[in-house]
């Protein structure tokens, strides 16, 4: 079972927004160590630009559990796959492909603009090469200090690459990423 969380299922039950609170209160712990900010993104980003349609989320279940999470922006200037978790229990098990794909229709695009961090990198390094997506740049310290950040199938924003202050340096190149 899927939950959508868009502009229109949230004027019609404005509770819908508990659910998506509820998951993330279950895994802010991973969320933050990937980006601190999380929380405050959630808040300030997310549940705003659900609400003015710029945003969707969507919860998968299994078992009436919630066993993945996916947050996409849809602006005229951005198709962007924000976030996509899958839990520990269900990895390896197709999810991730679905929930990527679920994001291509949402976003009426098969090569959103995405990043991720040199940490989660080799996890999702297969998937990548599986839609073809293609490395764009990399960035030094955007959501973590001194972690390298990975933009596919586009650039980061300005507004993307200052969270931190740090001084941002962008990584002309990276070997083994297309």
């Amino acid at each position: 079972m899927r939950l959508l969380l868009n502009q229109k299922s949230v004027n019609e039950n404005p509770l819908l927004l508990i659910n998506l609170l509820d998951l993330i209160e279950q895994d802010v712990q991973f969320l933050k160590a990937s980006y601190p900010l999380f929380n405050e993104w959630l808040i300030k980003k997310v549940v705003p630009g659900i609400c003015i349609g710029e945003r969707t989320a969507l919860i998968e279940y299994r078992d009436s559990a919630p066993v993945g999470l996916l947050i996409v922006k849809h602006t005229v200037e951005e198709k962007k796959l924000c976030t996509l978790r899958v839990r520990p229990n269900f990895e390896s098990k197709g999810l991730g492909v679905r929930l990527f794909e679920a994001a291509f229709e949402l976003l009426e695009t098969d090569r959103p603009l995405l990043s991720v961090s040199e940490i989660s990198l080799p996890k999702f390094f297969t998937i990548f090469e599986h839609f073809g997506f293609s490395h764009e740049a990399s960035y030094e310290g955007v959501y973590l200090p001194r972690v390298i950040e990975f933009s596919f199938n586009g650039l980061l924003s300005n507004s993307s690459i200052k969270n931190y202050g740090d001084s941002i340096s962008s990584i002309s190149s990276l070997s083994g990423l297309r």
